[in-house]
């Protein structure tokens, strides 16, 4: 299969609204089919963070997703160049990197995850990444090694998560990094860390999504966040987040099950 553009990226770009679904305690691949078959999310993000998604399998998903045309995340803590490189290569559409704390994480991150291309085209940002030509990223070294440098280098998406005051004070430094393409928002964490703990809407969590959405504006880049339930998805998506999650697997089980207690509850 022919490497093809990133269809997220080409969409944040355009400056397009795109709604994303989250994969964790029920990621397997009839799971993942079904939402691709519905049509209503081109992206899926896989949640490594919090659930133990081996990289065997991760790659499994990612291939299922791929043949619908989903755009694929990984999110994980993107702590060293190992786990970087091998979530890399499951063939994903992007990273999202949990619990970004300030520049120097950001470039170390950048620094793993793109090549040092020979021969960069204008605005490339070049890093150190390992070379592996046979992987599944690469379609098993079917692909020229220097379509493949270029597509991992331009086409792979690096978000950086910020999800404390820590990082919040360094957002400007964060999103600025050459080869960073957006920030995403963790307000759960970010409500838990100031002592709000599951107030996802609350003015001082929202005070802070102004803040990322002021930095990312400043630097030309986009951002994302979570949007749980249609009023905090209208308010987050006001204050200019693109890539906006409003649940996934847990929830729609959940929800789900709750609907279908309603025919035989009186």
């Amino acid at each position: 299969m022919p490497l093809v553009p990133n269809k997220l990226l080409a969409s944040m770009h355009a400056g397009n609204v795109e709604n994303t679904y989250i994969c964790g305690n029920h990621a397997t691949p009839r799971h993942v089919d079904f939402v691709c078959e519905t049509g209503l999310f081109p992206s899926i993000w896989f949640d490594l963070e919090h659930f133990d998604i081996p990289t065997t399998e991760l790659a499994l998903l990612n291939m299922v997703a791929r043949g619908h045309g989903v755009t694929t995340l990984a999110r994980f803590k993107a702590g060293d160049y190992q786990v970087v490189q091998r979530v890399l290569e499951t063939g994903v559409g992007g990273i999202m990197c949990a619990m970004v704390e300030n520049a120097q994480e950001a470039r170390s991150i950048v620094r793993w995850a793109k090549f040092n291309n020979p021969a960069p085209i204008p605005g490339e940002v070049l890093g150190q990444r390992g070379w592996n030509g046979g992987g599944i990223d690469a379609r098993y070294g079917t692909i020229p090694a220097k379509d493949y440098v270029r597509y991992q280098n331009n086409e792979v998406a690096i978000l950086c998560q910020i999800e404390t005051e820590e990082a919040l004070a360094q957002v400007d430094d964060i999103i600025g990094t050459p080869g960073v393409d957006a920030i995403f928002f963790g307000p759960g964490d970010f409500a838990h860390r100031i002592g709000y703990l599951s107030q996802l809407g609350h003015p001082d969590v929202l005070s802070a999504m102004e803040k990322v959405a002021a930095a990312c504006k400043r630097h030309g880049k986009w951002w994302g966040t979570l949007g749980i339930g249609p009023e905090h998805y209208r308010k987050v998506k006001a204050l200019g987040a693109q890539l906006i999650c409003p649940g996934g697997d847990v929830r729609v089980m959940l929800n789900g099950i709750r609907e279908l207690a309603k025919t035989f509850q009186e």
